[in-house]
């Protein structure tokens, strides 16, 4: 219990401030492809419905954790806590030393919306909702003229929140996402195709020019011309790709054989989608990105790091 308990300190001190790696390489393999039983026409384009996304990190047993954390449930960290505690000792210690030892990875555990994320679309109109470990977040974005708004609470002061409005070149600078630099990356197609969630997918694989450090060393991309590009402004990660992307895996070296953590489309549901759907909370006031993005830097990072 020892270790156990020096694990939670440690995890739950990042959130205030599956398989061992052979065996989940196999069960990557084994899904690729793997998404939807109802395979798509690959002749309709998705215009309207709705897009449940998985967040994972392969060969790390914190997800048997995260997977369990239902921010509708209430307090997140008592509930990691409680999970936390139904593991072994030994398993505990592992995850410590994971989390302990690779500060990007902590980062990733700490930012990424994996405790629940769904997009819907309607035509040139996206929302996504999704939770993280720190945040609740809610984006909206209209694609024909690449303007949206953006709701964002505290999972732990849900009177701590902010809203703002965007444009397309607000994603030049933002921290929102992480943008993914065309000029220090290397791009290139696989010339392979893999079906993601019944969609066919073409594979791009970005590579880092040069060592950097904390900077992500290798990223796949998955994507589908079946799929709206507007979906990709609201990614956590912003990569300027044709067409829409529905699956990312991040790579912490160049070299790297294992992703670090994976993004990916598990179900797309062609359904009609109602205007609530599509509406986002809004806190008052409503900030400007182009005008009040000091203010808005503030507040995100009292969100992310505050209470």
């Amino acid at each position: 219990m020892k270790s156990v308990k020096i694990f939670l300190v440690t995890f739950l001190c990042v959130i205030s401030c599956r398989k061992e790696q052979k065996q989940e390489q196999e069960r990557l393999f084994s899904m690729k492809g793997e998404g939807s039983s109802e395979i798509k026409n690959v002749k309709d384009n998705f215009t309207e419905g709705k897009i449940d996304i998985e967040v994972y990190f392969p060969g790390n047993r914190l997800n048997e954790v995260l997977n369990k954390v239902d921010p509708s449930q209430g307090n997140i960290e008592q509930q990691i806590e409680k999970y936390t505690a139904e593991l072994s000792a030994e398993q505990a210690e592992k995850i410590q030393k994971g989390v302990n030892s690779d500060l990007m990875l902590t980062m990733q555990i700490l930012f990424a919306p994996m405790l629940n994320n769904e997009i819907f679309v309607r035509g040139n109109q996206v929302t996504a909702k999704c939770d993280g470990l720190v945040y609740h977040l809610e984006n909206t974005l209209n694609g024909s003229n690449e303007t949206g708004m953006v709701f964002v609470q505290s999972q732990s002061n849900k009177g701590n929140q902010v809203t703002f409005n965007y444009d397309k070149d607000f994603f030049v600078e933002n921290q929102l996402q992480t943008r993914v630099n065309p000029e220090v990356y290397d791009r290139k197609l696989t010339g392979e195709t893999e079906e993601i969630a019944g969609y066919k997918c073409n594979i791009a694989v970005y590579t880092l020019k040069n060592v950097t450090p904390m900077a992500i060393g290798k990223l796949e991309v998955w994507t589908s011309e079946h799929m709206p590009k507007s979906l990709n402004y609201i990614h956590p990660y912003y990569l300027e790709e044709e067409n829409g992307i529905m699956k990312i895996a991040i790579y912490q070296g160049m070299q790297s054989d294992m992703p670090m953590m994976i993004y990916e489309f598990k179900k797309v549901t062609p359904i009609s989608v109602s205007d609530s759907d599509m509406k986002i909370r809004q806190s008052q006031p409503v900030y400007e990105g182009k005008s009040d993005m000091e203010v808005i830097g503030s507040r995100l990072m009292d969100i992310m790091f505050g209470n």
